[in-house]
Order: C-alpha cells, then sequence, then structure tokens
C-alpha cells in the first residue's frame, strides 16, 4: 500500500480540512498517533496545513506517561513541530467525580485539546483511530443494542476533530513506523482485559477472526461506512418531515398531527418522534419509541405516557404534543393551584397573568375607533359587566351562558377541543355585578355582557397571549 496517496485521497474524499488549516494531532507517542503525526508533517504542504503535536499526560502510570511526554516532546524538537503538553491527575478526578478511569480521562484529554484548537485559527483536532478501532466500536454498540447511528461508529469528521486514519488497519500503522524507523512507546495497560472496549480487542474479536470470519475487521468497517451513509440520508428526510409537520412555536413543547407521523414510513415515525424528544433536550429508547408510537396509533384524546428527561408525551384531539410534565396540577379538580385567586381589573390597566399572558381594558363611549371584534378583542356593555371586572382561572361547576343556553364549563371546553394543560390557564373574565362569566379569554364571549342599541358606555377588554 502507498500509505501517504492512500491517506490524501481519503483527506480530500472526506473534506477533513477546508483551506489552510492547523491541524492539533492528538499524540500519545503510541505507534498509533505517532504514525499519524509523522505522516502529517510530511505532508503539509500537499494537505495545506500547519501540524501541531498535543500532549496530554493523564497521571496515571506514574514514571511510565512522564517518559512517554518526554519521548512526544525529544520527537517534536528532532523535527521541528511545535509541542504542547498539560498534565493531570486522573485518579483523584475520578475520587471526586465518581467517573471511571477511561471516562475521565477522555474528558479531561478533550478539554485540553479543545483549548489548544481554539488558540488558532481554522484549527481541527486529529486523532488515530483506525480500522481496527472502528471494528470495535461497531461490535461494542451491537453488543449494547444500537440503530444506525450507532453501526456507523466513528465517523471521518465530526464538530472539529477529524479521523484520517480510518481506513488503515493497526498493522498498517505498525508497517508504517519500521519503514520510517520510528520507535513507539507502548502502552502496556492496552494489553489488560480490564474494560470493556479492551476486552473486545482482546478477547472477541480474535475469537471471531479465528472461529467465524477471518475478514471480520473488515466487514464491520464496510458496515460502518453503509450505516454512515444511510443515516445520513434518513437524516436529511427526517429534517425535511419536522419542518413539514412538526409545531416548534409553542412553549416548552413540540407537537404534531398524529395522522401526519401515521403516513410516514416507519423509519420515519420513529426518527420523527426521537426528534421531538432532541427537541425537548431528552432522548428515547427504542422501547420509549415504541410506546409513544402505539399512543399515537391508538390516538386516545386525553391518553399520555411519561418519558425520560420529566417529559411526557401526550395525545389530544389528534395531536401528539411532547412536553415537560405540568407540576401545577391538582389531581382532585384538574385546576391549578391558584385558581382561587381573584385579579380585579379596572378601567384602563391591566392584569399579568400566571402564564406570560396579558389582559387589559379600558372604557369607551363610541366604537368607531376600535379595533375589530374578535376572541382576543370583545366589547361589553359596561352597565351590564360593571366598570371593573374580576380576572381568575376556571372553578369546578363554572357555567357559561351561550345562546344555546347553560352549558358546563367544563364541557364547552372539551366541545371547543381546547387541550387539557391550556384549559388551567386559559383566563376567565367575570361580572363585578352578577359573578356572571363574561368571557372565556381567547375562546368566546359569553351572552351575561353584550352590547345593543342601548349601550351606552363600552368596556373594551383585549388578551395577548403569551408567544
Amino acid at each position: 500500500m502507498d500509505f501517504e496517496r492512500a491517506l490524501i485521497e481519503y483527506w480530500q474524499g472526506n473534506s477533513l480540512t477546508q483551506g489552510e488549516a492547523t491541524v492539533i494531532v492528538a499524540c500519545s507517542g503510541g505507534p498509533d498517533s505517532l504514525a499519524l503525526l509523522d505522516v502529517l508533517n510530511r505532508l503539509e504542504d500537499v494537505l495545506s496545513i500547519r501540524v501541531i503535536a498535543a500532549h496530554y499526560e493523564h497521571g496515571i502510570r506514574g514514571e511510565a506517561s512522564k517518559a512517554d511526554a518526554d519521548f512526544v516532546r525529544k520527537y517534536c524538537r528532532a523535527n521541528e513541530i511545535p509541542f504542547f503538553m498539560e498534565s493531570g491527575n486522573i485518579p483523584v478526578v475520578t475520587k471526586i467525580t465518581g467517573e471511571s478511569v477511561e471516562t475521565a480521562a477522555r474528558r479531561m484529554r478533550y478539554d485540553f485539546l479543545d483549548k489548544v484548537a481554539a488558540d488558532f485559527d481554522n484549527g481541527v483536532i486529529a486523532t488515530a483511530h483506525h480500522a481496527d478501532d472502528q471494528a470495535e466500536t461497531v461490535l461494542m454498540h451491537i453488543i449494547r443494542g444500537t440503530g444506525t447511528k450507532g453501526l456507523s461508529g466513528i465517523l471521518p469528521k465530526r464538530g472539529n476533530i477529524i479521523r484520517p486514519l480510518l481506513i488503515f488497519s493497526k498493522a498498517d500503522l505498525m508497517a508504517y513506523c519500521r519503514e520510517q524507523g520510528l520507535s513507539p512507546r507502548v502502552d502496556e495497560t492496552n494489553f489488560v482485559a480490564d474494560c470493556k472496549r479492551n476486552q473486545i480487542r482482546l478477547e472477541l474479536l480474535p475469537l471471531l477472526k479465528k472461529k467465524y470470519n477471518i475478514n471480520i475487521t473488515r466487514n464491520l468497517c464496510n458496515l460502518a461506512d453503509i450505516a454512515s451513509a444511510d443515516e445520513n440520508l434518513l437524516n436529511e428526510l427526517t429534517q425535511k418531515a419536522v419542518a413539514e409537520l412538526c409545531n416548534t412555536t409553542e412553549l416548552n413543547r413540540i407537537s404534531c398531527r398524529t395522522a401526519d407521523i401515521l403516513k410516514q414510513p416507519l423509519a420515519l415515525q420513529r426518527r420523527v418522534i426521537q426528534y421531538m424528544a432532541q427537541y425537548m433536550e431528552t432522548s428515547l429508547s427504542f422501547g420509549h419509541v415504541e410506546a409513544l408510537r402505539c399512543l399515537i396509533a391508538d390516538n386516545a384524546t386525553g391518553s399520555s405516557i411519561n418519558l425520560p428527561g420529566d417529559c411526557q408525551g401526550r395525545i389530544s384531539y389528534g395531536i401528539v404534543y411532547v412536553e415537560k410534565n405540568y407540576s401545577d396540577f391538582l389531581k382532585n379538580d384538574d385546576t391549578i393551584k391558584d385558581n382561587s385567586l381573584d385579579m380585579k381589573l379596572i378601567p384602563f390597566s391591566e392584569i399579568l397573568l400566571n402564564d406570560g399572558g396579558i389582559i387589559s381594558s379600558k372604557l369607551v363611549h363610541s366604537l368607531a375607533d376600535e379595533m375589530p371584534f374578535s376572541k382576543n378583542h370583545i366589547y361589553c356593555d359596561a352597565s351590564k359587566s360593571g366598570r371593573s371586572v374580576i380576572v381568575r382561572y376556571r372553578r369546578p361547576g363554572d357555567i357559561l351562558l351561550l345562546s344555546a343556553g347553560r352549558k358546563k364549563l367544563k364541557d364547552f371546553l372539551i366541545d371547543e377541543k381546547i387541550e387539557r394543560n391550556r384549559r388551567d390557564y386559559l383566563p376567565v373574565v367575570v361580572s363585578s355585578l352578577n359573578g356572571e362569566i363574561i368571557w372565556v379569554a381567547g375562546v368566546r364571549q359569553t351572552k351575561v355582557a353584550l352590547v345593543d342599541e342601548n349601550t351606552k358606555e363600552y368596556l373594551i377588554l383585549s388578551y395577548k397571549p403569551k408567544e
């Protein structure tokens, strides 16, 4: 194999950098990262890059760790490569954070690399993940349980991180080091099956190669390539479906018509549901996705399911909502905790409501210059409503006087297909003269204080919901 030519083609084919870039090579001193640092240093002009080495000393292996750092420093000095280094004490960090050694080391290492990259224009981080790492990752995801995204394994580029060596095997990198006369360091902990990844590398993959398929590594890498391309296409289709189907204009929730979701192919149904959860800053297991999908298929108004991240999925009148769980409801009467509060609205004033909406009032003697009547802007006869009115929220037993007769407010809201969670935050305006409901703000005015030809003073009420 022409190592350098293969790397150049892979680099350009995956657009690992754009224009002139500074590439911060994460170099431990081992054969993989040393090969990466060496070949990129040789190809600076061809790839239009500037190479910098960065080494994080974890403080895990005592003097051996310090010797690794010294080795990389000397190599960089001999090859005139800028060198950055930081030391940490991962064993102490894990005692404080409760993380595993592997997790803490990775987090601290990438924090350091990000800091170095931030100091350079168009700075990217290059890691030495190779084909064997890819095979291990895909296999580990399969064992844990994964979808197409997990089968994609390690991507050539993610954010400001690039992986130029994914087409090369561990053997390829070892051969490169021999050909270039490099003597990399060896981390003995890589040969101890003390974590899941090492167990897969040292035990499972060799067993699969020996007994089942000698080409298992290459086949797993091919699977990752196929899954990555499929994932990209499905992501594009999902984004298009979400843009067309989902409503993201409401606070703290996302919604979609159940019929619209069910029209989609099964793969997109699941992905739209997962996107809705991600919009609410949570993620769903396969089980949660399927449970919510069944809820959508049943399409029963009032049905709901608890989801991770203190969220819920809820069906109401043919719409599925993924939203934060509401905690301000009393289970006995489905009304909010402060429902007993009466707020007096005097003329030429306004009231700020619990959800951030506003109701305002004014008195006029003519409607000539008034805004058109609407469900959010109504006219009342002040002699029937009172100049001042009461604003509150619904209560058990509330009755509306409508043109068709008297009706329970609860039944009225159901008939109007008002969302259950929204019902408790709809302001109700009540006459100060007789206690009758004048207006369910934003929905309908009742018959209690309608204007007529004898009206001399008009009470104008306006409702501005929170956007």
